[in-house]
């Protein structure tokens, strides 16, 4: 029997779909997390939780312990950027299906990222990259850029310990919160490096990449001010054919020279006057119901699509463009009125509309709840023009 291992997970959105399809496969489950993450009644009882290490030596010997496997029956993701570089590593020590370690292993770091854009001439914005334990020597660079600011952890996940800072003052307070919480070791995920770079205006997109090609891009929301919390996403980007056509070459330009060229890569980009400028590349499949919505507005199952690249299985990716169906995500935050809030999932249908809502507590990223509006997708297709249509045409 195969079995999927995922390393690294979390207890909403696509951790929870991943593991549902594993199972709906009939795929044993096992969830490996960190001495940080707490997983406990997440899944169904049927997945196997264990937390280790975040180490791969530690993580390999406890697989081949527990699951020796001659075979190569053991597949092995993550559904957390967090770790990204773990399974990747795991997966080639083992010599199972997986991204290259090698390429994984830097592009988790923002600071390589931030350099292989600027060595390739890709367009981001102007940064430094210092060390939490060392800030002096960060300040002496900080005029080299422009305030204001985003000063941010060079490893991590879902904004944590990324600020928008409006002076010096504000730079160094954050500077130092976050070299206190590197001694204190309070985050998985959290180095010693990190990166201040110029502060970019514009829209924010998702950019969705499956073995290299595009699969789909969304609008982000954010919660106005200085932590870029996430407010929701949707398939209505508003954006012209030219500058999605910009924004599409540059996300593909920057998965091919990262080498994330297998499985599902997640973007994030700002258009500013129709000009794109990737912000980061994560090797990995995304999440807050970005697969939901590149499911239902573009037709790509990304959740799918990564179990049949695991099992061997051929991976067709159709050519995509724009969006074919709207679908849109909202999150209730802690900071929003009480009422607006779910305590018990529901839906409701109406034809081809479909609202699905209900409680998804995530305290590091503020929020309570959320609410999905999507419409069935109808891919587009060429038709014969009708008559009425042909003797329009001819009149023309």
């Amino acid at each position: 029997m195969t079995r999927l291992i995922v390393i690294g997970a979390r207890s909403t959105g696509t951790s929870l779909a991943l593991v549902r399809a594993a199972l709906d496969r009939q795929l044993d489950v096992t969830v490996i997390s960190g001495p940080n993450d707490s997983l406990q009644g997440v899944f169904a009882p049927e997945v196997e939780l264990v937390n280790l290490q975040t180490d791969a030596e530690v993580v390999v010997a406890w697989l081949q312990r527990h699951y020796p496997d001659p075979e190569r029956r053991l597949r092995v993701t993550t559904a957390n950027d967090v770790y990204a570089r773990l399974a990747a590593q795991v997966a080639e020590t083992l010599e199972l299906p997986g991204p290259d370690a090698a390429s994984v292993a830097r592009s988790v770091s923002k600071a390589y990222q931030k350099s292989l854009l600027a060595t390739h001439d890709l367009p981001t914005s102007r940064f430094v990259v210092g060390a939490l334990t060392d800030l002096p020597a960060l300040w002496g660079k900080l005029p080299l850029v422009r305030f204001p600011v985003v000063v941010k952890p060079s490893e991590g996940s879902a904004s944590h310990g990324v600020k928008l800072c409006r002076d010096f003052d504000q730079a160094n307070q954050h500077l130092e919160a976050l070299a206190g919480e590197l001694r204190a070791n309070l985050r998985t995920g959290l180095t010693d490096c990190v990166i201040v770079e110029e502060y970019l205006e514009g829209a924010e997109y998702c950019v969705e990449y499956f073995d290299g090609r595009y699969v789909g891009a969304l609008r982000k929301f954010k919660r106005h001010g200085e932590g870029f919390l996430e407010r929701g996403y949707t398939s209505e980007l508003d954006l012209d054919d030219r500058a999605l056509r910009r924004l599409i070459d540059a996300g593909t330009q920057a998965v091919e020279r990262a080498g994330l060229t297998w499985g599902p890569v997640h973007l994030d980009c700002i258009v500013r006057e129709g000009a794109p400028y990737v912000i980061e590349l994560n090797p990995r499949i995304a999440g807050s119901f970005i697969c939901d919505i590149v499911r239902d507005g573009y037709g790509f199952r990304m959740v799918e699509r990564l179990l049949d690249k695991l099992q061997g299985r051929p991976v067709v990716v159709p050519e995509f463009f724009a969006p074919s169906a709207y679908a849109r995500v909202e999150f209730l935050l802690d900071s929003d009125p009480l009422p607006w809030d779910f305590s018990k999932p529901g839906e409701l249908k109406n034809g081809d509309l479909h609202i699905s809502y209900g409680p998804q507590r995530a305290a590091d990223r503020e929020r309570r709840a959320y609410l999905y509006v999507r419409r069935t997708f109808q891919p587009t297709e060429p038709t014969e023009p009708t008559a009425e249509k042909r003797h329009e045409e001819a009149i023309a």
